[in-house]
């Protein structure tokens, strides 16, 4: 039988839980399928994988088909730093303005629509790019997300620059849960054993990271050379644990989130 497909993040977000099983200290024997979040979550969709971590949109969206592996998220209780709305209008200003949104991430795109329709008046246009940072750095409103985000902040000025993180947590005041770790549902009821093998290696490699933090920042440094002293604060915000304070953060985020996006969209791809 084949194995098991595991799709993995190409960012420095996952590095304290996937760094274990690049260092060889921790194993799992399955076929690792890397991909940006968007992908993974059509992915497992199709049942091109079978487990990875998905956006927490896509999860909700689709909670009958999936199952969450243990307590394995990536939340964030107040900033983020990587998920970022750019803009140098005010968002309570932004009217109709159109917005690059990447096509990479369905739980930032979600979030930034969710918090933009609390302004009156604001109705903006999303148009899919593919390159988000661009946008920005051009001096139009942009979602930026992943390690594109940290150029942001290293380039942009701040006044311009907009935490998602932050925003929720200043509306909710609980953590916002932007991926989970999930199997498809019909894997875990063919493949218990191997489900539970992957489940309990995932495990083992969060811990792992937790007590070598240093080889993860090492990790994240020689994936995107950034000042250790960035990434030591960036790990330092964020939570792989859904606690429940994150489970509340999550529920209110599905409460919240309307049957479709809120949102009007270009039908192109700008390039």
């Amino acid at each position: 039988m084949a194995k098991l497909r595991y799709g993995r993040i190409p960012y420095v977000n996952v590095a304290p839980v996937e760094t274990a099983f690049d260092a060889g200290a921790v194993t799992r024997d399955v076929e690792v399928v890397g991909a940006v979040p968007a992908l993974l979550n059509a992915a497992m969709s199709d049942g091109s994988i079978d487990a990875g971590a998905i956006s927490a949109a896509h999860y909700l969206a689709h909670r009958d088909r999936f199952v969450r592996l243990a307590d394995l998220c990536i939340a964030a209780d107040g900033p983020v730093r990587t998920v970022l709305f750019v803009s140098p209008t005010a968002p309570a200003l932004l009217g109709d303005a159109t917005i690059a949104v990447t096509s990479h991430s369905a739980s930032g795109r979600a979030l930034l629509a969710m918090l933009l329709a609390g302004f009156p008046g604001v109705r903006p246009r999303y148009e899919t790019v593919d390159d988000a940072l661009a946008v920005a750095r051009a001096g139009r409103p942009a979602l930026v997300i992943g390690d594109e985000a940290l150029a942001v902040r290293a380039e942009l000025p701040p006044a311009h620059v907009h935490d998602l993180g932050e925003a929720w947590h200043a509306s909710t005041g609980l953590p916002f849960v932007f991926a989970v770790w999930a199997v498809r549902r019909e894997t875990l009821d063919a493949r218990p054993a191997e489900v539970a093998s992957l489940c309990d290696a995932l495990v083992a490699a969060r811990a792992w990271g937790e007590t070598n933090r240093g080889a993860v920042i090492d990790a994240a440094v020689a994936a995107r050379p950034y000042h250790r002293a960035l990434y030591e604060d960036y790990f330092m915000r964020l939570s792989y644990r859904l606690g429940p304070r994150a489970e509340r953060g999550l529920e209110r985020f599905a409460a919240l989130r309307a049957p479709r996006d809120d949102v009007r969209e270009d039908a192109h791809v700008a390039r």
